[in-house]
């Protein structure tokens, strides 16, 4: 299994090498770019307003509507996303894309009123609520009577129509405010979990959206657990460990250096916390090849919280219902979590 876990992944980095987007651009170009995008105007704004980086959305009109049981699931919430774009240049493109500026949160609960509720965001390429229900151990969550609700990540599932998707993509500045929008749809979904009555509210992501969940642990202290799953800590570091990174030598190390250093503002490592450890866990795979345990171990020691493997990669993810029941235990254990009260019923 290990075996499988381990040639799958690479088979995943292979075929990811052969992407190529219709707007793909050469390394000259994208050198050239990059160099333009370091000495604008909007990019030394970006990076002098860090404090102002991930704004609070406040209160936003959260739409509700039941769905039929043997539907996808049981409510659907819907708002406008449209946070404040900081990057004028590529405002136009980015609000171009309708779908996009709905954001979705189905959730597989009639009850949510005084019960723990777990966010779910996607990884790359998924976020479709049907794959979700199939990608997620959610026996798990049930098991400790942690309710679920899925979110779509930016230009992901129903947001999206593309592969692979606009987001994120070689343009740093899109990129950066994709991540933004991400955070900003986060914290209005974490609020209409609280409004609806649940007891804890809590996020747990995979792969890019454990990247996502990991970036909003820095960005506010108003959620109850981060469960970052299978997560990267560095987008330009797993692209240049897997020779994703466009162009050869020099050019191929200047591209990553560019990208790195652009995206210091939007990376975790590289951010203050704003949860106290006892709420952070991180989940790797022993044999995962994209987000290695490098990764989860850098995110671990910058959060200072515990770090859980098991023994599958990123594709084929063995034992990882173990892993993440582990994980959810903990936050029971340390009290972040309530421990699931079993009624006993009379016959």
């Amino acid at each position: 299994m290990q075996r499988l876990a381990y040639r799958t992944d690479g088979f995943l980095i292979s075929q990811l090498g052969k992407l190529k987007p219709s707007d793909l651009k050469e390394p000259a170009e994208l050198r050239y770019d990059l160099t333009a995008f370091a000495s604008s105007a909007e990019y030394r704004a970006y990076r002098g307003s860090a404090d102002g980086l991930f704004p609070d959305p406040g209160r936003i009109d959260v739409k509700k509507r039941w769905l039929p049981p043997h539907r996808v699931g049981f409510a659907e919430w819907s708002w406008r996303s449209k946070h404040p774009v900081i990057f004028k240049s590529i405002k136009r493109e980015y609000r171009s894309h309708r779908d996009n500026q709905t954001a979705l949160l189905r959730t597989l609960n009639l009850r949510i009123k005084g019960k723990p509720m777990a966010i779910l965001v996607n990884g790359f390429s998924s976020g479709h609520h049907l794959m979700e229900r199939v990608a997620w151990p959610m026996r798990e969550f049930h098991r400790l009577g942690i309710g679920v609700s899925m979110f779509a990540l930016p230009f992901h599932g129903p947001r999206g129509h593309s592969f692979p998707p606009e987001w994120p993509q070689q343009d740093t500045a899109f990129t950066i405010e994709g991540f933004r929008q991400a955070i900003w749809d986060l914290q209005i979904a974490i609020r209409a979990m609280r409004d609806a009555g649940a007891s804890h509210v809590g996020v747990v992501g995979m792969s890019l959206g454990g990247y996502t969940a990991a970036l909003l642990a820095t960005v506010t202290s108003d959620v109850d657990f981060v469960l970052s799953y299978i997560p990267i800590c560095s987008m330009p570091d797993v692209m240049y460990d897997n020779d994703l990174v466009p162009g050869k030598g020099d050019v191929q190390r200047v591209l990553y250096e560019g990208y790195r250093e652009q995206l210091v503002p939007i990376t975790p490592v590289c951010r203050m916390p704003k949860v106290e450890p006892k709420r952070v866990s991180i989940v790797s795979g022993e044999y995962d090849r994209l987000a290695t345990v490098e990764h989860g171990r850098r995110l671990a020691e910058h959060f200072d919280s515990e770090l859980l493997t098991y023994p599958g990669g990123h594709i084929v993810q063995h034992r990882r219902a173990e892993a993440i029941r582990r994980s959810l235990e903990g936050f029971q254990q340390r009290g972040v979590l309530p421990r699931r009260r079993w009624i006993r019923r009379s016959r």
